[in-house]
């Protein structure tokens, strides 16, 4: 399952439907759980920059360029990374 891209697609697509629920409920829709929503927003862009040194180390090994490792890491996290050290991806 690890070394299936449809496993690594399915958790990007559940990073990115976390990124926009957060921001759609913190952002735009005035709601009480609007100060939760922030915090995730907050703490989802950190911890996914935490992990841009990690991933500078993947991406240079595999001949990326900085800027799409970083872009990616970002919306992604580790779901993109992980999955370009293992070989599942090649981008």
């Amino acid at each position: 399952m690890i070394q299936s891209k449809a496993f690594w697609y399915s958790l990007m697509g559940g990073t990115i439907a976390l990124w926009v629920l957060a921001i759609i409920v913190g952002i735009v829709s005035p709601s009480p759980a609007s100060g939760v929503a922030r915090v995730v927003l907050v703490v989802l862009f950190l911890a996914h920059c935490a992990e841009i040194p990690v991933s500078s180390r993947v991406g240079r090994e595999k001949g990326l360029s900085g800027t799409r490792v970083v872009v990616k890491t970002v919306i992604f996290g580790f779901t993109w990374w992980v999955a370009v050290k293992r070989g599942v991806l090649d981008h």
